[in-house]
């Protein structure tokens, strides 16, 4: 199925302005508004678009570092990669599946999780060439793309007409996005990578989060056990201290970008004032996390928000 081509044709015909934020196979982020379609899909029923056309010379270089970055020894530079391929999306799959190897080292792997960050489950296919369309009643489509372009003005005025050949991924902003999820002990350690909520934050966004449940973070050591707040007092005789990387060992923390940092949100939190960009969660601990047990159940909620993609 081919969209018929889609253009800005005003308010009146197509509804009002939605904030979009799109990222351009050149690396380029714009958001503005935009009163465009997808086809006959209206903004207003999208949560994210991701194309899945062949990777611009630009990305494809991006590509091949990325995944030798990922499974290299450098820890920033491996969430880097993980995040700007996560971005660049769907032309990252085939890569991806060229360079896995048959093993039973698949747990915890940053680059085994990274193809579900991609594509969910529900929606690959046979067809990698499809592109895919997510909306808001929880469906989602693989399809082409039109032809034409889609105009955006951004917030100063400015008018930007964008061919959709050029868009690599588009997402709307919700006035509320809502994740429900489970942040596991080993595979959402701080030392290993953040669960990816598919959350991106704008400069204006709240975010509120709960969690309930229990880690063990030493086997049958209670010492070392704890509700999301982290431990209140050192797990051992051998420690001087509750806190890891400044924040309680067994803590939800949060970040927003590989780069951002660090902040802590425990069993309950309401945060203004973080900067835009991808929410991550995981739980705090130092480098002996290979015996780590149990996992938080967390919901969190931010205003003003785009869904880009389901949580990893």
């Amino acid at each position: 199925m081919r969209f018929s081509v889609a253009l800005l044709l005003g308010a009146a015909l197509w509804g009002a302005p939605e904030w979009v934020l799109i990222r351009t196979v050149d690396g380029t982020v714009v958001e503005g508004r935009s009163s465009g379609r997808v086809g006959e899909i209206s903004l207003a029923q999208i949560l994210s678009v991701h194309n899945a056309a062949a990777a611009s010379a630009l990305e494809a270089g991006r590509i091949q570092t990325g995944l030798a970055a990922i499974q290299a020894q450098d820890r920033k530079a491996r969430d880097q990669a993980v995040e700007e391929l996560t971005s660049i999306g769907l032309p990252v799959m085939t890569p991806l599946l060229d360079i896995y190897e048959d093993t039973d080292q698949h747990e915890p792997r940053p680059l085994y999780r990274l193809f579900e960050r991609l594509i969910p489950s529900h929606a690959d296919g046979f067809d990698r060439t499809l592109s895919l369309v997510r909306l808001r009643d929880g469906t989602s489509r693989r399809t082409a793309l039109p032809e034409g372009t889609l105009e955006v003005q951004a917030e100063g005025g400015g008018k930007s007409a964008l061919p959709w050949s050029k868009i690599r991924t588009l997402a709307v902003r919700q006035k509320l996005v809502r994740r429900s999820v489970q942040v596991h002990s080993i595979r959402h350690s701080t030392q290993i990578e953040y669960m990816d909520t598919g959350v991106i934050l704008s400069a204006g966004s709240r975010l509120d989060s709960t969690a309930l449940g229990f880690v063990r973070l030493s086997w049958n050591a209670d010492g070392w056990a704890s509700d999301a707040n982290g431990l209140t007092k050192p797990g051992s005789p051998a420690y001087k201290t509750n806190l890891v990387d400044g924040h309680p060992f067994g803590a939800l923390v949060g970040r927003v970008g590989a780069d951002g940092e660090v902040f802590f949100l425990g069993k309950k939190a309401s945060k203004t004032g973080l900067p835009a960009g991808r929410l991550g969660v995981a739980i705090n601990d130092n480098r002996h996390w290979q015996n780590n047990l149990g996992s938080f159940y967390v919901t969190v909620a931010a205003t003003d928000a785009y869904d880009a993609g389901e949580a990893q």
